[in-house]
């Protein structure tokens, strides 16, 4: 089996080098599928590799030079998504891990040990997987909203799932609302589509529409049908995606 070194110091032809980062995708996704089987054992291979890839760009770029870290990371774009250094919800914890620099500019030289235990003490905080989550989005179902802010759409997923906001901090909410506000516009969202929207951001990462693990919701939320077609078939989406882990015990590498 390739490991991660021999790919980073790898030279030659470009055909070679590329035969060799396959190789290593490939060995990176079944690492995925065994860790995650909720996320990852529904998706074909494609959808899989994407994901790896952007992930080994994003180590490569922070210089990253082990299979541990590399692997580590994995873990931290699985719980949190692609988008993770630059979501609104996490800026914080950034900073805190030292992934950020207070400003918010990213450091080199990151200590993924603190990060892993920011995303353990996410996990643990939040535990999307549980019942109340589902009772969340099933109750979006429920409501009858009309003309919401990105402000207004957040308040409305605070009222059926605070575990998902109150472990964002009370400032980061500006941000959040701002990034819900302009998806409203360009996904035209009505009232009930933006609060499930927000939901799933804040389960799955406010980026989650370009998650290639997650193609179902980004398929409902883009559809052309009625604004309650879209709503159904995104609950619907919501709803079928698994549990992530198969128990809550934090994954170590």
């Amino acid at each position: 089996m390739i490991a991660y070194e021999d790919v980073l110091n790898s030279s030659g032809m470009d055909a070679f080098l590329n035969e060799r980062r396959q190789r290593y995708f490939q060995k990176a996704l079944l690492f995925c599928r065994a860790q995650f089987p909720g996320r990852f054992a529904p998706i074909d291979d494609n959808d899989g590799l994407v994901h790896i890839e952007i992930t080994f760009g994003v180590a490569k770029s922070f210089g990253l030079r082990s299979e541990r870290d590399n692997l580590k990371l994995l873990i931290a774009t699985a719980h949190w998504g692609l988008g993770f250094a630059t979501d609104p919800r996490l800026g914080h914890r950034m900073v805190e891990c030292d992934w950020l620099d207070p400003n918010l500019y990213a450091r080199r030289h990151v200590k993924l040990s603190r990060l892993l235990r920011a995303v353990d003490g996410w996990h643990h905080a939040v535990r999307p997987e549980d019942r109340v989550w589902a009772e969340a989005v099933a109750n979006v179902a429920g409501m009858i909203m009309n003309n919401l802010t990105g402000m207004d759409a957040l308040y409305a997923a605070d009222s059926v799932w605070q575990v998902g906001t109150r472990q964002m901090p009370q400032h980061a909410w500006t941000s959040y609302a701002t990034a819900l506000e302009a998806d409203r516009a360009q996904l035209a969202l009505d009232g009930r589509l933006l609060v499930l929207h927000a939901l799933l951001g804040l389960r799955f990462g406010y980026r989650y529409l370009y998650e290639p693990t997650l193609p179902a919701l980004a398929a409902a939320l883009r559809n052309e049908g009625t604004q309650a077609q879209r709503f159904d078939a995104l609950m619907q989406a919501a709803l079928a995606v698994p549990p992530m882990l198969k128990d809550a015990i934090c994954h170590k590498t």
